[in-house]
């Protein structure tokens, strides 16, 4: 049993948290957009803030929201003019510099909680994703706030699984460990 602990106990129980994940997929993916399964948000906010504080999943999710912001600021900007240099946009290149000038002074605002510079940049990374869906947030304000919907809850679940998953993983070391001591 010691031995089956030791090399299963953690895999399983992360493969049972990454099953339960998607059945709530398949269980409210299709009410976002028909056949839709976005899962794959969820893991990758649960590998990106793998370990974090609930404090930093906190700002995580903040971070998100505003990358989502910053994903469409960047849109906008590209979008509002055409100017290219041979191959080089101009105004995606006045974009991103514009979004990124303003999301790494948002480091120096620990006090408001907006600081996750991880959070908004993979909010900005989903928002260009467009959620696999073809969502495109600046076509429509009923697109943007569906994108905006998934993102929240798929982010929240991902934290979610994070968490569950570590302190699973930390309370299974943990009577390993009693065990080994007790030997």
């Amino acid at each position: 049993m010691k031995i089956f602990l030791k090399w299963f106990a953690i895999p399983l129980l992360i493969a049972v948290v990454a099953s339960v994940l998607y059945i709530v997929d398949a269980l409210i993916g299709g009410l976002f957009v028909q056949g839709g399964s976005f899962m794959w948000v969820a893991f990758a906010i649960w590998t990106i803030f793998y370990g974090a504080t609930i404090k930093d999943r906190v700002r995580g999710l903040i971070g998100v929201v505003i990358g989502f912001g910053a994903g469409i600021l960047m849109m906008l900007i590209t979008n509002s003019f055409t100017l290219n240099l041979s191959t080089i946009s101009i105004s995606c290149l006045v974009g991103v510099f514009c979004v990124n000038f303003a999301v790494m002074f948002m480091e120096k605002t620990e006090k408001l909680w907006i600081n996750s510079i991880t959070g908004i940049f993979a909010g900005i990374f989903l928002t260009f994703s467009g959620l696999g869906v073809g969502l495109s947030p600046i076509a429509s304000s009923s697109s943007a706030m569906l994108m905006l919907g998934i993102l929240v809850t798929y982010t929240l679940l991902g934290l979610v699984c994070g968490f569950v998953s570590i302190t699973v993983t930390n309370k299974v070391k943990e009577r390993l460990n009693q065990n080994i001591n007790k030997q």
